[in-house]
């Protein structure tokens, strides 16, 4: 049959092509020319360029000219034919460039190892292998595709053409931005034509978004049917979905696994993943494997140490894997580097019905690079719904955003760190301007933007958050016991005279709270600017600290309203610009004086003892947000019955500890500090009698986890620590544990908790 279909092609192909040259390519020099672009070169429209088997290290142009390329699978369609028939790129630029011309077609090769991301290759990041732009009627017939690489369209790029696809296999691709095997442009009558007789194989590329396919939505009444694609059910890690195509295919190249996975950096990719004992090396990969489970999410585990690219293999940046969670040891200890070449996570995933989801827990992502101008180095998701808790994101260089750019959608940040980033604010969230479906909804607590800094073409600071300019609604932010400082800005607008915000930047209708949190030592290029800069928006302050920083505490535009209740503002009033018809409101509670900082201690700005922010604080709060259990410092956020100003929440050390030690002297005690602690604890051991005891640490299932003390003693104060590990020496997960004490037969208990 396959032959039948073949015969029937080549005669309608050779009746085109009757008063057309063929121009003989060998190698050995017996032929009209030795490389496939010297053949182009001299011909004309209709010419076949006709290639014998070989490997030809070329990066060949069409030259505008609707020709034929095709090895001799033309004349004898057997598959050892492509295989022997090699255009390799070289990594130096794309294989094949086919733009403004007719019917052109290329038939049989294996086409491998282009590249479209270097310097000096013209529409440079489009279509490692093949690029294909302002053509009618090209086709792509029997080719093996492989090992290319670009930014959008690894395998195959299209823009304003019509592409027929036949028979072809597409696999091992890559595309940093979207389309790791294929990629249809924004343009109209970008369109990809799948053949349903000689059906195409696409498998196993990778891209940031739509791993094997990303198809514009110009591709209206396309039918993508498929042999061979990556998985039977693909969600959009592998491709983008719109209702204007359909999608089947008849086989799959793996079976996804819907059970939890691990992956480790001394791990291998040929072993299942299953276990500890025998993990994954490349998240990529683990990836791929794991599969979606929306009610009961699968989780991905990475051992402690650093996947990257140099190290083991690492491909950045990493799809973003709906229904499964990615979990590591620590946020020291499991750590995704990207090497300041690509960013880290990536989802260009607009105009879709459903939010990409992110849930990262225990890992620090560091060294990420913006894959373009405007993208961000850390994580950058068009359609958000990310979950991070004990991240750190360190050393990124972005766009609009340096650390995290997310357009539309949701973010939930706790415990996290935005630290040392370059570019633009260290996180930016906004509403795209043509979003089908807006909506911002932020939740930041226990988090620290630290250390943020500008480069030559974005300003710097620490957060932005924008709704919508022409769509009204509920965009809304909550930022709850948080940290402010180091961040700088350098942005100035000459037409008003004012600088940039180094804190917090709010427009468009934004609906925020900010509750405990400080701001401080945040500095600017122009005094002009401010820590919080707002427009168009709602802000309502509780119990926060903006002292020490360059500039303004805040600029006030047009449509601003802030009330300001129970927080220290350096300034007051007088240090509020007004440009515009905004407002603040100066409620109950508020101070303008020295907070008293603890600036020689570990956390500098923790309270000294006689801060006038000690129990100054108000815990009649908006609705929704409620103060965590535990301040930055890992002390309890509310100590007593009233609580602080500022992120940190002063405990009494230094007053009352006299009076408890001679009480606790009469009886015997556990305590700890810090608690919660990462990731060590000193535990403090009152006894009040001699004998035999034994300390031990046990998880909440009431398993030991490590004895840490068995011997004999006598009345007294002890001190031992624990480091976070159990009798094996493997660091624990994060949670509830109980140190238990037996004296005598006499048990005494205290809970811990280990924050990661």
């Amino acid at each position: 049959m396959k032959l039948r279909i073949f015969i029937f092609f080549l005669f309608c192909l050779f009746c085109t092509k009757i008063h057309s040259t063929i121009h003989h390519i060998k190698q050995d020099g017996t032929g009209d020319f030795t490389t496939i672009q010297e053949g182009i070169n001299a011909s004309v429209d209709t010419d076949t360029v006709l290639v014998y088997p070989g490997t030809y290290y070329e990066n060949i142009d069409y030259l505008e000219k609707s020709l034929t390329v095709a090895s001799l699978y033309m004349i004898t369609p057997e598959d050892s034919l492509i295989n022997q028939t090699i255009i390799d790129g070289n990594q130096q630029s794309r294989c094949v460039k086919i733009d403004e011309c007719e019917n052109a077609s290329i038939i049989g090769f294996t086409i491998q190892n282009g590249s479209a991301l270097l310097e000096g290759v013209s529409e440079s990041y489009e279509g490692g292998g093949i690029f294909i732009k302002n053509t009618n009627n090209t086709t792509i017939s029997f080719c093996k595709i492989r090992s290319n690489t670009s930014y959008y369209g690894g395998g195959i790029f299209v823009r304003n053409s019509i592409t027929i696809l036949k028979g072809n296999t597409i696999s091992g691709n890559r595309a940093i931005v979207a389309g790791g095997g294929l990629l249809s442009a924004y343009v109209t009558d970008s369109i990809f034509q799948f053949d349903e007789i000689n059906l195409n194989n696409i498998f196993l590329n990778y891209s940031g978004t739509g791993a094997d396919i990303f198809l514009a939505y110009y591709n209206e009444n396309t039918n993508v049917i498929i042999d061979t694609f990556t998985v039977l059910e693909p969600d959009y890690y592998f491709l983008n979905f719109n209702d204007a195509y359909t999608f089947s295919c008849l086989h799959a190249k793996i079976e996804q696994i819907d059970q939890d996975m691990f992956v480790s950096p001394n791990g291998n990719d040929e072993n299942d993943g299953l276990s500890t004992q025998n993990p994954l090396q490349t998240i990529a990969l683990a990836q791929t494997k794991i599969k979606r489970n929306d009610d009961n999410p699968n989780t991905l585990f990475l051992a402690s140490g650093v996947y990257s690219q140099t190290l083991n293999n690492q491909i950045f940046p990493l799809n973003v894997k709906h229904g499964v969670i990615i979990q590591g040891i620590s946020n020291e200890e499991t750590i995704l580097d990207a090497e300041l070449e690509y960013p880290i996570f990536f989802q260009l995933s607009r105009y879709q019905p459903e939010f990409s989801k992110l849930i990262l827990h225990d890992l620090k992502l560091m060294n990420g690079a913006k894959a373009e101008n405007s993208f961000c180095g850390g994580i950058t998701i068009y359609q958000a719904d990310i979950s991070l808790n004990n991240v750190i994101i360190e050393n990124c260089n972005g766009g609009h955003g340096s650390a995290i750019y997310l357009s539309n959608g949701y973010s939930e940040l706790r415990n996290t760190t935005i630290i040392n980033n370059i570019g633009g604010y260290g996180m930016y969230q906004s509403v795209e301007f043509n979003c089908p479906n807006p909506i911002i909804e932020i939740s930041l607590i226990n988090t620290k933007i630290q250390n943020n800094f500008p480069d030559d073409d974005y300003c710097g600071g620490g957060l932005k958050f924008g709704g919508h300019t022409n769509i009204p609604s509920d965009y809304y932010a909550q930022i709850v016991n948080c940290e402010f400082s180091g961040n700088h800005n350098n942005f100035f607008n000459p037409q008003s005279g004012l600088g940039g915000s180094t804190g917090l930047h709010l427009n468009d209708n934004m609906n925020v709270d900010i509750a405990n949190c400080t701001f401080s030592q945040n500095t600017l290029e122009y005094n002009t600017g401010s820590i919080i800069s707002i427009s168009n928006s709602h802000l309502n302050l509780h119990n926060n600290i903006l002292y020490n920083n360059y500039g303004y505490s805040m600029n006030i535009f047009d449509g601003a309203e802030v009330n300001v209740y129970y927080s220290l503002i350096e300034g007051g009033n007088t240090n509020v610009n007004y440009y515009g018809s905004g407002n603040v409101n100066w409620l109950a509670g508020n101070l303008d004086e020295d907070p008293m900082f603890d600036s020689l201690g570990i956390y500098p700005f923790a309270l000294l003892n006689y801060s006038p922010c000690i129990d100054t604080g108000t815990l009649d709060l908006p609705a929704g947000i409620e103060l965590p259990q535990f301040d930055l410092a890992g002390n309890p956020r509310i100590c007593g019955d009233t609580v602080d100003m500022g992120a940190y929440e002063w405990q009494g050390v230094g007053i009352e500890e006299p009076e408890i030690s001679q009480i606790s002297s009469l009886t015997t005690h556990i305590s700890n500090y810090p608690n919660p602690f990462n990731p060590d604890t000193t535990i403090k051991l009152e006894l009040a009698e001699s004998g035999k005891i034994e300390l031990a640490i046990y998880n909440i299932k009431g398993q030991k986890v490590k004895t840490l003390l068995d011997c004999t003693t006598v009345p007294g104060t002890y001190e031992c620590n624990w480091n976070g590990k159990d009798e094996m020496g493997k660091s624990v997960s994060s949670g509830q544990y109980v140190v238990k004490l037996k004296l005598n037969e006499k048990e005494t208990t205290s809970k811990i908790m280990l924050l990661k």
